[in-house]
């Protein structure tokens, strides 16, 4: 194994680089959004491809963009919506192609909802009146929602003018 390094160490960064994307699979990586409104409730959106349940809004990451950054740029195009990322909640790898999603916490902080051609129907719910939903996706919610509320209060809270300390 040494040898290996040893040999492998004397090529180029570019051609190491080349190396590993051939011997390694590919993946895509995407960011999904337990998102909570501002009373407190799951927001689900139900999209025009793909399953047709409601599920949760998210999307693909694009080369050289951050996690974070992704999810709010998802929303804000299929939605309209102005979000606060929180935790990441879960990783989960894809059963039925190569894939990777990273499931974060958000609360909506503002915006006037405007649904892009992607998604039919944006809805909050109750987390114990969940509509049919991918059933991966509502183990998520069971795992997660309780936490994903109550990071969405606690920062509703310390946002408002009173809890401020300036």
């Amino acid at each position: 194994m040494r040898a290996l390094a040893f040999v492998f160490n004397r090529f180029p960064v570019r051609w190491q680089r080349r190396f590993l994307d051939a011997s390694h699979d590919r993946f895509l990586v995407g960011v999904v959004g337990l998102g909570i409104d501002a009373e407190g409730r799951i927001l689900l959106a139900r999209h025009r491809f793909g399953s047709p349940q409601w599920r949760f809004l998210g999307g693909v990451l694009k080369r050289s963009e951050g996690v974070e950054d992704a999810l709010v740029r998802e929303i804000r195009e299929e939605t309209s919506l102005e979000i606060e990322i929180g935790p990441i909640l879960e990783v989960v790898t894809g059963h039925r192609w190569q894939h990777v999603d990273i499931l974060l916490a958000y609360r909506v902080t503002g915006g006037e909802t405007a649904l892009s051609g992607e998604v039919a129907a944006l809805h909050g719910f109750a987390a114990e009146e969940l509509p049919a939903m991918r059933a991966d996706q509502r183990g998520m919610v069971e795992r997660h929602g309780t936490h994903a509320a109550a990071w969405a209060r606690g920062r509703a809270t310390s946002a408002t003018p009173e809890a401020d300390p300036r």
